[in-house]
């Protein structure tokens, strides 16, 4: 073989290595990173509560937060692609309006619950996802986790 081959045949040979290095779509490189994928949410409803099921493809990290204005819970998956529904998911169940996700940052996957009201909540891990409860009823909410309101009572001055 001359040099000329040797050198078209190596530069083939590189290029068929980093053709197959690269991912096939930019969603794989996202879940080649985040390692864990949000890959369903669905709803179910008890006669006091109804159940957000948040289904993954292994044990999800994550961070919860009720907001007002509209109402809603805000759930970021670290670590995390998102591999369900492009569209929000209307719900009729009381005090759940409509559920919907995205690929929030690079590796955090968020769900948003809109809510009617202002609601307690209370989330279970699994080893495949979170279920979040949430009452139907306000008494049944009690006990559950709310906003947090801090209070600082005065503390009176000593004597001298």
């Amino acid at each position: 073989m001359t040099k000329q081959r040797v050198g078209i045949v190596r530069r083939a040979v590189a290029v068929a290595l980093l053709l197959l290095l690269l991912p096939v779509s930019p969603g794989a490189l996202a879940q080649q990173a985040a390692g864990v994928e949000l890959r369903d949410v669905t709803v179910s409803t008890q006669p006091d509560s109804v159940t957000v099921l948040v289904k993954t493809s292994g044990e999800p990290k994550y961070q919860a937060e009720l907001m007002d204005h509209p109402y809603r819970l805000v759930v970021d998956f670290d670590g995390t692609s998102y591999g369900w529904r492009k569209t929000p998911l209307s719900v009729d169940a009381d005090p759940l309006k409509q559920i919907r996700g995205s690929q929030y940052k690079r590796d955090v996957a968020r769900v948003v619950v809109e809510l009617t009201r202002n609601v307690g909540y209370a989330i279970r891990e699994e080893s495949n996802g979170l279920a979040i409860v949430i009452p139907t009823s306000p008494a049944a909410s009690r006990g559950l986790a709310e906003p947090a309101v801090a209070t600082a009572k005065p503390v009176a001055p000593k004597p001298v």
